[in-house]
């Protein structure tokens, strides 16, 4: 599983550097959503329970919960949104190295803090056009569940959505340096879609678990550059020499 395969090569030499700096800016971002969401769940939530009569403060116990999960809910969606958006240019140079050292091809660009302020306009309008390509598609599976009969299988479209949307996210890295555009990348995917969806719920379960979240988008940016080394690659090659006039 490449998912996998990229949590064993954080460790590795030359990589380590791109590791560790997403994930203290994971952590950072992580802590203060939640300490600024906490805040205002508590002060939400003493003034929702102040409103009601002595006899239904019972409730607190079963509203808690909910606006525990709702805190969690939001605070983890915006948390994997801006950790994407802020990491995409490290993200890059991951995918970048991480080939370097499994195909032993070696890029002529340097890593200084140069070239990185210099990727970071386009890897943000990268980012940006995933995103616009991701809210109507589940705008749409929203107004599916809302749909009595279609809502029965509401979930496992809503798990498949979504390990194809992490599938999309992180094979974006290693594509994008390799010159792939977002449509050739979405067909190569769908070439693979098991491995694809299998790599996204990978992904998916990963991101579920505290702290280990953290780790995630490193590891998933490894995996998916070695799904593209390893299916990805030649295929994309391929197609490129018989598309050339002959």
């Amino acid at each position: 599983m490449y998912f996998i395969e990229g949590i064993k090569m954080l460790h590795k030499p030359g990589i380590r550097a791109f590791v560790v700096i997403p994930f203290m800016l994971n952590a950072v971002i992580f802590f203060s959503v939640i300490m600024l969401l906490g805040y205002y769940f508590v002060e939400s939530l003493d003034y929702l329970i102040s409103k009601l009569p002595d006899w239904l403060s019972f409730l607190y116990w079963i509203i808690f919960p909910l606006f525990a999960s709702l805190l969690l809910f939001i605070s983890g969606y915006f948390f994997n949104t801006v950790a994407n958006i802020l990491g995409a240019p490290f993200n890059g140079l991951l995918a970048e190295k991480v080939e370097e050292i499994l195909t032993g091809e070696t890029s002529d660009e340097t890593f200084d803090t140069q070239s990185l302020i210099a990727i970071v306009p386009h890897s943000i309008k990268r980012e940006i056009d995933k995103i616009i390509y991701y809210i109507p598609r589940v705008l749409v599976l929203f107004l599916l569940t809302l749909i009595p009969g279609i809502n029965i299988i509401s979930s496992f479209a809503w798990l498949l959505m979504g390990a194809w949307m992490l599938s999309i996210q992180y094979s974006d890295f290693p594509m994008d340096n390799n010159k792939v555009n977002f449509l050739e990348m979405k067909n190569l995917l769908k070439e693979q879609r098991l491995s694809s969806i299998g790599f996204g719920i990978a992904v998916a379960i990963a991101l579920s678990i505290p702290v280990v979240n953290f780790l995630v988008m490193p590891a998933a940016v490894i995996g998916a550059t070695i799904m593209w080394v390893d299916i990805h690659k030649n295929n994309f090659a391929q197609k490129n020499l018989s598309e050339e006039p002959g």
